[in-house]
């Protein structure tokens, strides 16, 4: 039982430091996240990056909800926005250090549902 927990115990040190060297990125993100649904002047809070065509496109998504932030490789998180019939937007954010450095938006495709055979 001691071993257990001492095993358990390393373990969880061990990933602490993988999980605040993540924390100011993924703190960036979503603030990204809370200025888009808040229909805040991004241009002004990201200058440089975010382009017109894609302001166009955040201010779309303001309205619908943020359903999944996925890391991907260092400093590039991927959100999906689902906006109900309309659909759902993908949104990238690159995150160089804790500073915003490229907001974009793509097309999301779903999978289709596999059939049992």
């Amino acid at each position: 039982m001691v071993k257990a927990a001492a095993i358990t115990a390393s373990i969880l040190l061990a990933a602490l430091p993988v999980a605040a060297s993540a924390g100011p990125q993924e703190e960036a993100v979503k603030a990204v996240v809370k200025a888009v649904k808040r229909g805040e002047d991004l241009t002004a809070a990201y200058p440089g990056a975010i382009s017109e065509r894609e302001m166009a496109s955040l201010r779309r998504v303001s309205k619908c909800s943020a359903i999944n932030l996925m890391k991907q490789e260092k400093g590039r998180y991927t959100v999906v926005w689902y906006c109900g019939r309309k659909g759902a937007l993908g949104m990238e954010v690159r995150v160089a250090g804790s500073e915003v450095v490229s907001i974009s938006t793509m097309e999301t495709v779903s999978r289709p549902h596999a059939e049992a055979p």
